[in-house]
């Protein structure tokens, strides 16, 4: 166990010696803390216990993007808690490092585990929960349906963290200090695997050039996540080249908003946001899956009205000021799902 201390406040993490064999784990959260996860879990497979019932240690991978996720996480922890009696109970992924966000007794903040560089697998080892804003979810459905977009697909790590400065985002805290994965090392594994997802918070101009080169060299297409408009707009080229080659099959642009003034008061560029839904207007016609995130309700804006015709997927997220309050987050729940 280890205190750590960040600007939610300070608390003590558990940490991966902390934990009893064996090891259950249910993953709330997002495809970047879920493949850390299933890192560890394939480098550690001794370690792990299908089920609940055979484990000691019962560990929650959570999110903290919205109240209503903070909420579905303490829900998914309680009841491991009231089914499976006398173990050890964690909260790891985002939640862990929130401070300020009163965990349900009994449960301790647990930190990343994660092991760079680790082929993925076996995801079985990994119980990853149906998303909890699609009631109806069916696995069967396809993979343009809610909920479903990027869950199929073999997730390789490139690089962990952001060092943006957007007003609404918290990931630069609680996914700990930005770092990359070398392009080089991880070639082996993107050959390895079929319809491979880059998986990263917020992946750079020059990894994402490399991924770019590396997928022309060994004409195999990959998908991408989480590429912010300012690196989608600076690279649009090389984009453009590997599109037109049918090598980039679904990519993810988190454009949050297309208002102009939502975007500035986020400390967004209205500009590069922008020329990144022009590019992805263009990587559409050229048969790419394009999707994005938008934020709701957002302060007393109105909520925007998306461009036809140039996304196939959009995630909604209402948007959350950070103050944790249970009531308030299930009255929200109630209200939105």
């Amino acid at each position: 166990m280890k205190i750590e201390k960040n600007i939610f406040g300070e608390g003590s993490l558990y940490e991966e010696n902390d934990l009893k064999e064996k090891v259950y784990v249910l993953c709330s959260a997002c495809m970047s803390v879920y493949s850390d996860i299933l890192s560890w879990a394939n480098s550690h497979p001794e370690k792990i216990a299908k089920t609940p019932a055979e484990a000691k240690s019962l560990i929650v991978l959570s999110c903290q993007v919205t109240d209503l996720a903070i909420l579905n996480d303490l829900r998914k922890a309680e009841k491991l808690m009231a089914d499976f009696p006398g173990r050890d109970y964690y909260i790891g992924g985002c939640l862990a490092k929130r401070f300020d966000v009163n965990l349900t007794v009994g449960l301790r903040r647990l930190d990343t585990l994660r092991t760079d560089y680790q082929p993925i697998d076996r995801r079985e080892l990994v119980d990853f929960d149906k998303p909890f804003w699609v009631p109806k979810f069916e696995e069967k459905d396809n993979a343009l349906a809610d909920g479903h977009l990027f869950r199929e697909m073999y997730p390789l790590r490139i690089s962990v963290g952001c060092s943006q400065s957007c007003t609404y985002c918290t990931i630069r805290t609680t996914r700990g200090k930005p770092y990359e994965l070398e392009t080089e090392k991880l070639e082996k594994e993107f050959l390895s695997h079929e319809n491979v997802l880059l998986i990263a918070d917020s992946p750079s101009v020059k990894q994402l050039t490399e991924w770019c080169l590396l997928a022309e060299k060994h004409n195999k297409p990959m998908s991408i996540r989480n590429i912010e408009p300012h690196t989608a707009s600076e690279m649009a080229a090389d984009l453009l080249r590997l599109a037109e080659r049918g090598l980039l099959k679904v990519f993810h642009c988190p454009v949050q908003s297309s208002d102009a003034e939502v975007l500035k008061d986020m400390r967004r560029s209205p500009q590069k946001t922008f020329g990144a839904i022009d590019l992805m207007r263009q990587l559409k016609a050229a048969g790419v899956v394009t999707a994005t995130n938008i934020i709701i309700d957002y302060k007393n804006f109105p909520n925007p009205s998306l461009p036809s015709g140039v996304f196939d997927y959009v995630s909604w997220n209402p948007y959350w000021a950070g103050s944790w309050d249970r009531k308030t987050a299930e009255e929200r729940f109630a209200r939105y799902l």
